[in-house]
């Protein structure tokens, strides 16, 4: 064959090749860091002392916009939460009646619609300046109490273990300018805390109604994605890729299911998380029983009707804060 020899592969005498076993030799866990996303709502101001109820800002004749000694129109927006506000002796969903009201008001005269348009436009400055005040009021009392013991809170105490977490998103629901406050617990703190529906801090408070929520097209204003405040944010992104889950004081009501239910769902069936902890970590702090069975109405709507799936797939907890936060605090929570 012009000169070359065949060669014989088979009498070759090849060493064979050893592969590590990395499986063996490499703990994908031993350096990793978990990433943890906290949620706050109403209750984490709530739980300070400071009175955000949207039922204390309709009982107070000096913020409360629509005066009940006024004469309203029956098909007004201001006759239309008078009437509800009178009905209820504790829980009062300001956001809740407004999508009420913009899916049941129809064949309104453009006149009226307009009407109601303004009104919730003085709504939404009204409650600015309510929170505005409560926030003025806690601040001040802290400001007092300086030098004094002060009762450290369940909200007080979650906030101080959640910065130890090394990789964290915070996000707020609250109005309230929740840096400030944070300040006021924990001197000299700096982080980020991403406002969902915007701050008192910025005036750009977002007051309305979930996408989900079907509401007449004559009110779509009354949507907040419709607000001109509204920007976007990463908190699906953030939970979809979490770790460890904290909501602390959220109510999970319908006109924010939005932002958790792709979460909800996904959580409540068996998720493949490859070289992370086999289940996504999942705390709820609410206050008591009664708000307990409201939260997993909410969940069971949330989960696609799965609730138990969340206990199945995640470490899954919803701790109450009517008890002392020693109790549970470090055993159950944050830790």
């Amino acid at each position: 064959m012009d000169g070359f020899q065949h060669l014989d592969i088979s009498k070759l005498s090849i060493p064979p090749i050893e592969i590590p076993d990395v499986a063996t030799n490499v703990d994908p866990m031993k350096n990793y860091i978990p990433h943890s996303v906290l949620i706050l709502g109403n209750g984490f101001d709530l739980d300070l002392g400071i009175r955000t109820k949207y039922k204390q800002f309709a009982d107070d004749n000096d913020f409360w916009p629509f005066k009940e000694s006024s004469s309203f129109d029956e098909d007004s927006l201001p006759f239309f939460l008078n009437k509800h506000k009178s009905q209820v002796d504790t829980w009062f969903d300001l956001e809740e009646l407004l999508a009420c009201y913009a899916s049941e008001k129809k064949d309104l005269s453009k006149e009226k619609i307009s009407q109601a348009k303004q009104d919730f436009s003085i709504l939404s400055r009204a409650l600015k300046e309510y929170l505005i005040k409560q926030e003025e009021t806690f601040v001040e009392r802290m400001h007092n109490s300086m030098g004094h013991a002060r009762r450290m809170t369940a909200a007080h105490r979650m906030l101080q273990l959640f910065l130890k977490k090394q990789v964290r998103s915070i996000y707020t629901f609250n109005y309230t300018n929740t840096l400030r406050i944070a300040n006021q617990l924990i001197l000299n703190f700096e982080g980020v805390f991403n406002h969902v529906h915007g701050s008192t801090l910025d005036d750009n408070i977002i007051l309305g109604a979930g996408d989900q929520r079907q509401i007449n097209e004559d009110f779509f204003e009354f949507y907040k994605s419709a607000s001109p405040f509204y920007k976007s944010n990463n908190l699906v992104e953030d939970l979809n890729n979490a770790d460890e889950v904290y909501i602390f004081g959220h109510s999970l009501g319908k006109n924010d299911h939005d932002y958790f239910s792709e979460f909800f769902k996904m959580a409540s069936k068996t998720v493949q998380r490859p070289f992370v902890p086999s289940k996504i970590k999942v705390r709820i702090f609410t206050f008591d029983d009664k708000s307990e069975i409201e939260l997993k109405k909410q969940l069971m709507t949330l989960t696609g009707s799965h609730l138990i799936g969340l206990y199945a797939h995640c470490d899954f907890k919803i701790l109450k804060t009517d008890v002392k936060y020693q109790d549970w605090m470090t055993r159950d929570g944050i830790d």
